[in-house]
């Protein structure tokens, strides 16, 4: 039941951090948004989480999950009720930061319940189901945003989101209960151990490498796809089919991670790298092909480029010891959220200076790097 809280609740917070770029054109149409203010509004929620994930760390470990949980819920909802009445930019960034702050508890308390209930052999698997409930959100909001948005325009699809986000958010809370995590260590202390583990800093470095590959896809495929003179059926289509490819994509490779009693961390790492490094350099020829083939390439890209995320939390965790685990998760997730956030307006003036092509082919190189940096994490990893 755990695990079905958490990958419930998480959903609900991706559809607004992986559903918003479904609806990117109409943002940027309401808003009067250039690109790369687009993808500052994309990212405004990770920003906000990135800023308080250590917090929310310590929080879940001292006072267990339930009541940070429901003062993330109460805030979290409140910033997308506020992003429905916002009517700028300024107002709409600050509205969607302060969702980010309030849901920046979902993913820490739902991995450091899995790495208490689950066994190492099965932890792949386990977080693997728990992020596929990232691009479940999206592959939800790509279905029924357009639609709320037609509908009662942006106000109603905010509206919408927070009310997903209010449920959810305190169905986990009341059935993940409220213990602290056992033998909970000082927050200096641990952190200090956490930075220090041997290979951490490696990792955190692939991490870096990874997410502004996954952040050029998830920002930015509608856009190009349209640029490229296709239909907004085939973008939402290829949107659609790229989330739906992340949730395969992290099961399997969560579950390949699990294989031979959870020896395979880093060579798994080094495998989705290169995957999405040859998908980068498919995709953007395929974007000149037509519609068939840039909806093939963007599935070989995703398979890649979006199925990483639980491999890198579960090797943080696994890092340190088990009282530790959640909060080396928000060591992990706040290096991804800041730089989720930092990256994606800067890759949106990428893409209007230098071309669609460039911008995937640098996608491609940024893979590869982060793939071999994930080579070159120490034995430990496993």
């Amino acid at each position: 039941m755990v695990l079905i809280a958490a990958t419930v609740a998480q959903t609900a917070v991706s559809l607004v951090n992986f559903g918003l770029p479904s609806i990117g054109p109409e943002l940027q149409e309401h808003y009067g948004l250039s690109l790369a203010e687009l993808g500052a509004v994309l990212t405004a929620g990770l920003l906000g989480a990135g800023l308080v994930l250590l917090a929310a760390g310590v929080a879940v470990d001292h006072f267990g999950p339930r009541r940070p949980m429901l003062a993330g819920t109460v805030l979290g909802a409140s910033g997308l009720v506020a992003a429905a009445l916002s009517s700028s930019m300024p107002t709409l960034m600050a509205s969607l930061v302060a969702f980010g702050l309030g849901s920046a508890v979902v993913p820490i308390a739902g991995t450091g319940a899995l790495f208490q209930v689950y066994p190492a052999a099965r932890r792949g698997w386990a977080l693997g189901v728990r992020q596929m409930a990232v691009p479940l959100g999206g592959v939800i909001a790509a279905v029924t945003m357009p639609l709320l948005v037609r509908a009662g325009g942006v106000e109603l699809a905010f509206a919408v989101a927070a009310g997903a986000v209010a449920v959810t958010g305190v169905s986990f809370a009341l059935l993940a209960g409220g213990r602290p995590q056992p033998h909970a260590a000082p927050s200096q202390r641990a952190f200090r151990r956490i930075v220090r583990a041997p290979g951490m800093h490696l990792l955190l470095g692939v991490a870096l490498f990874y997410i502004v590959v996954l952040q050029a896809i998830v920002s930015y495929l509608v856009p190009a796809v349209r640029d490229a003179g296709m239909s907004a059926l085939v973008a939402a289509v290829a949107y659609f089919a790229i989330n739906i490819t992340a949730m395969v994509a992290r099961i399997t490779w969560g579950t390949v991670a699990d294989l031979k009693g959870g020896s395979r961390r880093r060579r798994t790492l080094v495998e989705t790298g290169l995957v999405a490094a040859v998908g980068g350099v498919v995709f953007t020829f395929a974007l000149h092909a037509g519609p068939v083939a840039a909806i093939a390439g963007a599935v070989l890209f995703g398979f890649g480029a979006l199925g990483w995320n639980a491999l890198i939390y579960l090797s943080a965790g696994e890092m340190t010891s088990l009282e530790l685990a959640a909060r080396a998760v928000s060591v992990a997730a706040t290096v991804i959220f800041l730089a989720s956030a930092l990256c994606t307006p800067l890759l949106g003036a990428v893409a209007a200076r230098a071309g669609w092509d460039a911008f995937w082919a640098l996608t491609a190189v940024l893979a590869l790097t982060g793939a071999y940096l994930a080579s070159r994490l120490p034995d430990s990893i496993r």
